[in-house]
């Protein structure tokens, strides 16, 4: 029952990641306004914005002016599955803490679902979803620190500071070195978020994961002559993933890396 209302949660927020990103890049409120065809402005009706199912039942068009739905159903499933796959696979236990940890953890994977979405359509991290991911990087950092780990203070900042130094260090280095031709600055800002909630250890585990997943969607791009030198590839999408896969399977991976490394 959890899993299936975790799933249907997810596909609503879904809807309102792809209804978020439009609304932010065109500068519309995203609360008080309507959802409206992108194409000719018709306000939606609620049968129009069913996740998943409305899309399907309309054959991916508009039902007043026919042209495609630009949203996409692939985000409303995929935050519905990243949903599931968190509670499934939560590290953190279930009691009080860590219900509290899962709960702030979902709302920061739509924040990164919305993060995902802007910087694909339009290679750019904007500071209205990375500021607000860094504040909850942070209550999630403290509330782990103190609660799971039964760190002092002292400690909780020091573990804080180290993991946003390593990550945003990293790309912050990156970005003055190149002067921004490497990466953008939103990509500085997201790695603080990333430092927080991961730590130094997993954190470094994302950025690795990050950078292999780029280097193997890229490198086909590069063999066939679809990708050059001067294409832009916006990196955030794997931060964002590799984010999410150090959090829930950090743990396991450091374990397997371990044994692999001893075990050659």
């Amino acid at each position: 029952m959890i899993i299936l209302m975790l799933a249907l949660l997810g596909l609503c927020f879904g809807s309102f990641v792809n209804a978020l990103a439009w609304r932010l890049r065109h500068k519309r409120d995203f609360v008080k306004e309507r959802s409206e065809c992108t194409h000719c402005h018709h306000v939606l009706a609620w049968y129009d914005l069913v996740p998943v199912l409305s899309w399907l039942t309309l054959g991916g068009k508009c039902r007043y002016c026919k042209k495609s739905i630009e949203d996409s159903p692939l985000t409303e499933i995929a935050v519905a599955i990243a949903f599931v796959v968190s509670y499934i696979s939560w590290p953190f236990g279930y009691d009080a803490v860590g219900v509290s940890l899962l709960s702030v953890w979902l709302l920061i994977v739509v924040l990164l679902a919305g993060l995902l979405l802007y910087d694909l359509r339009w290679m750019l991290l904007p500071d209205v979803l990375n500021l607000p991911l860094i504040g909850l990087g942070i209550i999630w950092a403290v509330t782990y620190q103190l609660g799971v780990l039964h760190h002092d203070v002292f400690r909780t900042v020091l573990e804080i500071g180290l993991g946003c130094m390593s990550v945003a260090g990293i790309y912050g280095a990156l970005y003055a070195v190149s002067k921004g031709e490497w990466i953008g600055f939103g990509d500085v800002k997201l790695g603080l978020f990333i430092g927080s909630v991961l730590g130094w250890q997993r954190g470094l585990i994302a950025v690795l994961l990050a950078n292999i997943m780029a280097f193997l969607v890229v490198l086909p791009g590069l063999a066939t002559g679809k990708i050059n030198k001067r294409s832009r590839i916006p990196f955030g999408p794997f931060l964002i993933v590799a984010t999410y896969i150090a959090l829930l399977f950090g743990e396991q991976l450091v374990r397997w890396w371990v044994d692999f490394v001893f075990s050659a």
